[in-house]
């Protein structure tokens, strides 16, 4: 039997998820937004009068509002945040 130490969380493991939802989760409350009662991958924020929704799994996020500029704000905020290791890929569009 062999057994390792790892320096960094496992992707696929609970605690890998569990180590990414903390702080993310918390960056979000810092900037306003609130996480859903019911399902905390999700979070809501009112921008510019219009709901801007930022739902993930895992690592996978999908962020959402009418305005394209408060997602590409959104983005580049987290990319600032999230981002320094290696830049966040995205991908916009109605097909994904």
């Amino acid at each position: 039997m062999l057994y390792v130490r790892l320096k960094k969380a496992l992707y696929g493991m609970l605690q890998a998820a569990l180590l990414f939802w903390r702080p993310f989760s918390n960056t979000l409350i810092q900037w306003g937004f609130k996480l859903n009662e019911y399902n905390i991958f999700v979070a809501n924020k009112m921008i510019n009068d219009q709901q801007c929704t930022i739902i993930w799994h895992v690592y996978n996020l999908k962020i959402s509002h009418v305005d394209k500029k408060v997602v590409e704000d959104i983005i580049t905020h987290l990319n600032n945040k999230f981002g320094k290791e290696s830049p966040l890929s995205t991908t916009q569009g109605k097909v994904l």
